[in-house]
């Protein structure tokens, strides 16, 4: 399953039936979206600036994603793609989950005025085993890049229905090893996301 997908699922309540992250998932999204290029090989690191290679992919997402970056005029930071185009980002992600019956949504409108959407997801065991690979690796001494990349994700994307505070804090080390292997995609996710906090506190 792509690493997109699996940020998706991961930050799903189970117990609540609700998406958490919901004013962030879209940065967390794209994150791994260009971590999985860079895992792939499509992208590189170029002095902090995200640079494609010329691999291409067969993934339409990813694809899309990497078209945007092949396009820029000049290479620009990882910050930057990280907080491009959340929004349509989270939207084709949950899109291509209700496609392969994943997930399904229902539109409604919350308090009777508000336009919102409601996520089911179909298979809760799914989401129980995404949430053991990521204790286990952030237990583990060794992991899978694509396990690895997903545990930094959701520590630094603060999806804390798979990694709370607490596991953050008393497993900061091993979450920064995991970033660090996971590639510059993800310390532009924790800048990102701050920013985001700090906007939301000042508005």
């Amino acid at each position: 399953m792509e690493l997109t997908s699996q940020v998706y699922l991961l930050a799903y309540n189970t117990e609540k039936h609700k998406l958490t992250c919901n004013g962030y998932l879209g940065y967390v999204l794209r994150a791994a979206a260009l971590t999985e290029l860079l895992q792939l090989g499509a992208l590189s690191d170029a002095d902090g600036k995200a640079k494609p290679t010329g691999v291409g992919v067969a993934d339409p997402l990813l694809a899309d994603v990497l078209r945007d970056l092949a396009a820029a005029p000049k290479l620009k930071s990882w910050k930057h793609w990280v907080h491009r185009a959340q929004t349509p980002m989270f939207r084709a992600v949950q899109q291509r989950l209700a496609e392969a019956r994943l997930i399904s949504t229902e539109r409604y409108r919350w308090l009777g005025l508000f336009p919102a959407t409601r996520v089911k997801v179909h298979s809760h065991r799914l989401v129980s085993e995404l949430r053991s690979t990521v204790s286990h690796t952030l237990g583990a001494g060794s992991a899978h890049p694509q396990e690895g990349a997903l545990t930094a994700l959701a520590a630094l994307g603060e999806i804390r229905i798979a990694i709370s505070r607490r596991q953050a804090r008393e497993r900061k080390q091993r979450i920064e090893q995991l970033a660090g292997q996971a590639g510059p995609a993800l310390p532009a996710l924790r800048k990102v996301i701050s920013d985001h906090h700090a906007a939301t506190t000042a508005g």
